[in-house]
């Protein structure tokens, strides 16, 4: 009895083996096959599990994109650029010169010992517009030139030399009697340079030490400083001509 039951359950495990594989290679429904038409260009999705159990062998066409339509779009010739040299870049306008102003002329006229002539002369001058400053110094000026010789020890001394003297042709003698110059003597006091310096040599040449001394006094002098604005050629011209009408005074810049 077992040995029935065990022929039939493998009889019966054969008839349900053969019916799965049987239904496995047979064509599916009609319900299933059937699947929407597909538009140009477009392949079939296919599940994971589809490929699987071989549904479909052949690789699947991949999906192209799909390009723009094509626009039939007339071409423009490229523009000609003509090859225009560039303006020379321009330079702004130099500034006009500025006219350069001459420093102002200065000048010293004088001296002048009157100070009537002088204020004579300022007055000439501010008639040219000119500026005028004036000016007073105190100089000593030379008065003479003495020839002597020097003081003796005394009076009687000085009497002895002078005797000597004359006997050798000097004339015009003179003892001082006092001050600082005491027992010299005198051999004459000059005006001129030049008439002193030939005394002095006419003394010397006696084998005499003698002395030539320039005498001073002084004397209030007067000046005039003037200033010519922009060095005018014209002003200066008439200051010109103003100081040669004056022998004494001198024009210096």
């Amino acid at each position: 009895m077992i040995r029935i039951l065990f022929v039939f359950f493998l009889l019966l495990n054969a008839a349900y083996f053969y019916l799965q594989f049987d239904a496995a290679d047979a064509p599916a429904s009609s319900s299933i096959l059937k699947e929407p038409p597909l538009p140009a260009g477009v392949g079939r999705l296919v599940l994971l599990r589809e490929r699987g159990l071989g549904i479909s062998k052949s690789p699947l066409p991949t999906a192209r994109p799909e390009s723009p339509p094509v626009q039939n779009v007339k071409s423009k010739p490229p523009k000609v650029v003509a090859n225009v040299p560039a303006a020379p870049s321009r330079e702004p306008p130099a500034a006009p010169p500025v006219a350069k102003t001459r420093e102002p002329a200065c000048f010293t006229l004088g001296p002048f010992t009157k100070e009537s002539i002088m204020q004579r002369t300022a007055k000439a001058l501010l008639a040219w517009n000119v500026e005028v400053r004036q000016r007073d110094v105190t100089r000593r000026i030379p008065k003479g030139y003495w020839v002597y010789l020097p003081p003796s020890k005394s009076y009687q001394a000085a009497k002895r030399k002078v005797e000597a003297l004359r006997k050798k042709g000097l004339t015009d003698l003179f003892i001082m009697g006092k001050g600082s110059r005491k027992n010299a003597i005198s051999l004459g006091l000059f005006k001129r340079k030049s008439t002193a310096e030939e005394r002095f040599q006419q003394v010397k040449k006696l084998g005499l030490k003698a002395v030539l001394e320039t005498q001073y006094r002084r004397r209030k002098q007067h000046w005039l400083d003037m200033k010519v604005a922009d060095g005018k050629i014209a002003t200066v011209a008439a200051i010109t001509e103003i100081a040669d009408g004056l022998p004494q005074a001198e024009l210096t810049q």
